[in-house]
């Protein structure tokens, strides 16, 4: 056995053992440590008398000590094992949600196209909506900020238009005029409109129609199964499950997750600080928003949030020109 071999068992026993380690060093010191008192030995012999008497009163004393420690630790084996299982409850539990995602995202299907290829279509159809609601919002007088641009066009990705669909469309936008909404609902509702957009951006579907059925079960599980492990109170890395479960989303993934969040559908991604907390959409490309038209993303995260902030850090750094006089 190599030294590094033995460094190392050295090193795992005393992590996996030490308590014991110390509760048998101490407890062989404090039972030796009788030999040292003046009442039991006169000179270099021992006085049976007194060392009776004085052997009564320590082993009273130390029993009582080691009957504590007993105690101690039973409750500590108790308490390990009952973390142990909560643990593996969690882990179990946590392996399952994450398998039903999977499935979710699998399932997932419109004309042929499925899984996570399905967002790519579902972002330009986003895109088509803002397109479209654009000049009738400055037709109406409406200044819309960019978010509630996202806000409106993401409820028409959702709900789409049609004679059940517009009318949730327009009770869920409300707030909203409902000249603009008229306007907005009847334009997307269109034949001319669906075709020339289908045929523009190559959708393999008549876009506007609405995407609840496949969205809403979508979201509600993704959400429940990141809650479950921001609840947890048993000792796990929250964040590196968290993680596990955000490799999982496609660049669109995040990016319509992140257009969710900030309409009110989707407002306990930020109440949560879940969005922030986890760094769910940290995968989006810098240039993936058009920051002037769509989405500024420096201005809803700090610096240091996305993955590319690191990566031109970095390139930042290698680039930096070597000083005057310094070593090539």
């Amino acid at each position: 056995m190599s030294t590094f071999e033995t460094s190392s068992r050295k090193t795992w026993v005393w992590r996996e053992y030490r308590l014991e380690i110390i509760i048998s060093v101490f407890g062989i010191v404090a039972i030796n440590a009788i030999f040292l008192s003046r009442a039991f030995r006169q000179t270099y012999m021992i006085d049976p008398t007194t060392a009776a008497q004085l052997g009564s009163f320590v082993g009273g004393h130390v029993g009582s000590f080691l009957a504590l420690m007993g105690v101690v630790l039973l409750f500590a084996t108790l308490n390990g094992q009952r973390r142990s299982s909560e643990k593996q409850h969690f882990e179990t539990k946590y392996f399952e949600l994450l398998k039903m995602h999977r499935d979710n995202v699998a399932e997932l299907d419109l004309r042929g196209v499925s899984g996570a290829r399905l967002f790519v279509l579902l972002i330009r159809e986003l895109r088509c909506v803002l397109e479209v609601l654009r000049p009738i919002a400055e037709a109406h007088d409406q200044r819309l900020s960019q978010e509630q641009a996202l806000h409106v066009a993401f409820y028409c990705l959702f709900f789409g238009v049609g004679p059940n669909s517009s009318r949730m469309l327009k009770i869920s936008l409300a707030d909203y005029d409902q000249g603009f909404l008229e306007a907005l609902e009847g334009e997307l509702n269109q034949k001319e409109t669906k075709k020339k957009y289908r045929d523009q951006r190559q959708f393999g579907y008549l876009p506007f129609e609405g995407h609840q059925s496949r969205l809403g079960h979508y979201y509600r599980h993704l959400y429940q199964m990141v809650r479950y492990v921001d609840e947890q109170t048993i000792a796990i890395c929250k964040y590196e499950h968290v993680k596990t479960i955000r490799t999982q989303l496609s660049t669109h993934e995040q990016a319509l997750l992140l257009i969710n969040s900030l309409t009110p559908m989707g407002k306990d991604w930020w109440r949560k600080e879940l969005i922030v907390k986890y760094r769910l959409v940290q995968n989006i490309p810098r240039f993936f928003f058009d920051s002037s038209t769509e989405l500024d993303l420096c201005k809803l995260f700090e610096c240091g949030y996305f993955e590319w902030e690191e990566f031109k850090t970095t390139t930042q750094a290698l680039n930096v020109p070597a000083k005057q006089g310094s070593a090539p």
